[in-house]
């Protein structure tokens, strides 16, 4: 993360895992479509979320759809904030 970001400050506290996991439930089980994924919300993690987001999105890259990417957002945020959980790959 870079310096002077503070999750759940000045950047959104982010549960990977919990992301995938939203992931799958949306249908997406490619290997691929996972680790772009995963990649997306570390990005975002890290505050970097309009890379994030294209590279989510990016049909050309094994991206998915825009709604799936706002639902898998929302679900590794809240379960961040509901564990006050950070960096990354948590359970």
């Amino acid at each position: 993360m870079r310096q002077g970001l503070i999750p759940g400050e000045n950047v959104d506290r982010i549960n990977v895992c919990a992301g995938l996991r939203e992931l799958a439930l949306c249908g997406y089980d490619d290997t691929h479509t996972s680790m772009v994924v995963q990649h997306a919300l570390m990005r975002w993690e890290r505050g970097e979320e309009s890379q994030a987001e294209r590279l989510a999105i990016d049909k050309n890259f094994y991206g998915i759809d825009l709604g799936s990417w706002l639902r898998i957002l929302a679900a590794a945020r809240a379960d961040a904030e509901r564990h006050h959980t950070t960096g990354g790959l948590q359970k």
